[in-house]
């Protein structure tokens, strides 16, 4: 599943300012069109079904349950994978708090069916707790409509943490790690048969540990492999070992926004980077409005082999301390323009506030004190 590649063939910043050129009219519309789809009240996913919306619970599940019992508040379901099976289009299922651990083949929650357009299926913590699932989660291509929320999702390192290969998946609201045991953090879409994730919602989360850096630049955080207008936007990253969103090799329309991404050691990486390999090429991703700083490489980056991305577009980022550049546009493939060096000024790094300080000059580019 994890395809390593080394930087491309050089190519001349000549020919790299000329395909940026190119590509600047069609990502600048691309970027209006995604941000005008994306509602912040709900940031792109329309919960519309009264359960989910009001945050009533259909079903439940609790680490003292059984899963012979009938899935009620008094009697709930023991298992996260138990919930999903029983609940159907437009119901909530809520996980009470505590840990939840996988139940078959790695697996934590394997969806064999979703929900539908205005009937979201819906995987949430109990309101006011949280769930602990540890083990892989995979939305694959039969379970379209699915929204994990409020949750924290733990992977184990023996495969990437949350596998996605569905339409219209929202991921929302919870923690995610693997606590460095390797791989990605999420996958989104297979070159491999599984399935692409389309129209995919990652918002309001917290990526951290994500990937081992034994494995070099292998893993990361959101790894968007083959996707068609996936939506990341107002999260937090740190200490990804390897990139920590990869565009590789087949994202097409993303649009990532309003997010901070801390990618200072011990990752390798840190930053993101737009890739292809010698049958695709990731095309039409905007990253704008991003605080995006202290990468182990470049903060914005890009990496090809035969074919080259077209449409791609890093514009009206704060950026800062990179240790190579902050933004290396010369393998091309992206184009750039209004994006601000400064330096972010995070109300306190070491514990991971990551909102900016009111003398903080990103927030005149990127529009927002914290992520979301």
């Amino acid at each position: 599943m994890h395809l390593s590649f080394r930087i491309a063939r050089r190519r001349s910043r000549a020919a790299a300012l000329l395909l940026a050129g190119a590509f600047l009219a069609a990502a600048v519309v691309s970027a209006d069109a995604a941000a005008a789809a994306l509602p912040e009240t709900s940031g792109g996913v329309v919960e519309t079904t009264s359960g989910a919306a009001a945050g009533v619970c259909s079903r439940y599940a609790a680490p003292w349950g059984r899963n012979s019992n009938p899935g009620t508040k008094r009697r709930p379901y023991e298992t996260a994978q138990r919930l999903a099976d029983r609940l159907r289009a437009g119901e909530t299922g809520c996980l009470r708090g505590g840990r939840y651990d996988q139940v078959s083949d790695g697996y934590v929650l394997d969806f064999d069916h979703g929900g539908r357009s205005g009937a979201r299926l819906v995987i949430r913590s109990y309101p006011g707790e949280r769930a602990r699932l540890v083990g892989t989660i995979q939305i694959p291509r039969e379970a379209s409509y699915v929204t994990l929320a409020g949750l924290r999702i733990e992977g184990t390192g023996g495969g990437n943490s949350i596998k996605i290969y569905s339409r219209n998946a929202a991921v929302k609201g919870s923690g995610i790690t693997n606590l460095g045991r390797g791989e990605s953090c999420m996958i989104l879409g297979s070159t491999s048969g599984y399935g692409r994730a389309i129209g995919t919602l990652i918002r309001g989360n917290r990526f951290f540990r994500c990937g081992d850096t034994d494995n070099d630049n292998k893993d990361h955080a959101v790894y968007v492999s083959s996707s068609v207008g996936v939506r990341i936007v107002g999260n937090v990253f740190w200490q990804t070992a390897g990139y920590t969103i990869h565009f590789y090799p087949n994202a097409r329309g993303s649009y990532v926004a309003r997010n901070v991404i801390d990618g200072g050691a011990p990752s390798v990486r840190g930053g993101v980077l737009f890739g292809g390999n010698d049958e695709y090429a990731s095309s039409g991703n905007v990253v704008e409005r991003n605080v995006i700083a202290y990468a182990q490489s470049s903060n914005i980056t890009s990496g090809w082999d035969d074919q080259v991305g077209t449409g791609n577009v890093a514009r009206k980022n704060c950026v800062w301390g990179a240790r190579d550049r902050n933004i290396d546009a010369s393998d091309g493939g992206f184009a750039v323009g209004g994006n601000l060096t400064a330096r972010p000024r995070f109300v306190n790094r070491a514990r991971r506030d990551y909102r900016l300080q009111r003398s903080s000059r990103c927030r005149s580019v990127v529009g927002f004190r914290s992520a979301g």
